[in-house]
């Protein structure tokens, strides 16, 4: 799914050939993880492949060249039309129903479930799937929802 934004090109110094696009957090959100993330996309238009990298604000910058603004007839200053998409590297997990149910009863597990990146959850799935045992499956369960409602963010 593409993200589409407007946003103004900055740059950190004059007379350095990079400049850079801030994505609104509203964008930003969309994409698959907090950390980088290669994107394809287009500036006003011009398409371009790169990479977005977290900005420590809660959001992404994007790096752009001189080939990238000159074919984007884009400039530092100027506010540009975009449109990025994650490029393949997307994580995806499918939740076991009794960790969707057990999420539902601990406010504060959701809560923390909610926050994590897709890889993060993925491990936890990982962690609970790989049980050969039923009932080590539903400890896990348990002891993910414990870990989780205290603030831990990985199983390992």
């Amino acid at each position: 799914m593409a993200i589409s934004f407007r946003a103004k090109l900055w740059a950190p110094m004059e007379g350095k050939r990079w400049t850079f696009v801030t994505l609104p957090k509203s964008a930003s959100a969309q994409l698959p993880r907090r950390g980088r993330v290669s994107v394809t996309g287009t500036i006003n238009g011009f398409p371009f492949r790169t990479s977005a990298f977290p900005d420590g604000d809660g959001s992404h910058n994007i790096q752009i060249n001189t080939g990238m603004r000159e074919g984007a007839k884009a400039f530092v200053g100027t506010t540009a039309e975009f449109s990025v998409k994650s490029e393949g590297d997307d994580v995806k997990a499918t939740i076991p129903s009794t960790l969707s149910a057990a999420l539902k009863k601990s406010a504060k597990a959701q809560s923390q479930w909610d926050a994590l990146t897709p890889k993060a959850r993925a491990e936890w799935i990982s962690w609970i799937i790989s049980a050969k045992k039923d009932e080590t499956r539903v400890a896990r369960t348990g002891k993910t929802i414990a870990r989780l409602a205290k603030g831990e963010k990985r199983p390992f």
